[in-house]
């Protein structure tokens, strides 16, 4: 893959982060079906983002997720005006955020999650939801040199 290789989409509205396995103990786990469905509409629009590429993307990757909620029905005019009001500092974690649509990715963008060298999460809120994803080759970028 060359450099150029990324691919971005977008999956509008309510953004639907991991959740436990369902079940408990003694009972077999499943995924809950709305994070199924969710994973679904990922992994349908990476497949089509992938037709231009013979396979899934080789090599260290870059993730970038911007996860887009809407403003609260109960938000101040203060708070819209404030420069740093539109940060999510709610549930769910960026985390469950990232595992979800790393593992919808998986076999389709990438062969392997473990490819993901780099991710980003933002969790911020605007005036439509939705769901931004990019996953960008890092083939030829040199990887950080960090001294500790």
């Amino acid at each position: 893959m060359s450099v150029a290789a990324r691919i971005k989409f977008i999956i509008p509205g309510d953004v639907v982060p991991w959740a436990r396995a369902g079940g408990g103990k003694t009972m077999h786990k499943f995924t809950p079906k709305k994070q199924q469905d969710y994973m679904g509409m990922i992994r349908a629009e990476a497949f089509r983002q992938m037709e231009r590429f013979p396979g899934p993307l080789a090599g260290p990757l870059q993730l970038k997720i911007v996860a887009v909620y809407l403003w609260p029905k109960s938000t101040t005019k203060a708070r819209l005006g404030a420069v740093d009001g539109g940060w999510k500092i709610t549930k769910p974690d960026s985390d469950n955020i990232t595992k979800i649509v790393k593992d919808a990715l998986n076999t389709i963008a990438y062969a392997d999650d473990a490819q993901v060298s780099f991710s980003s999460t933002w969790k911020i809120l605007g005036p439509k939801a939705g769901l931004v994803v990019e996953v960008i080759s890092l083939e030829g970028v040199p990887a950080p040199s960090i001294s500790l």
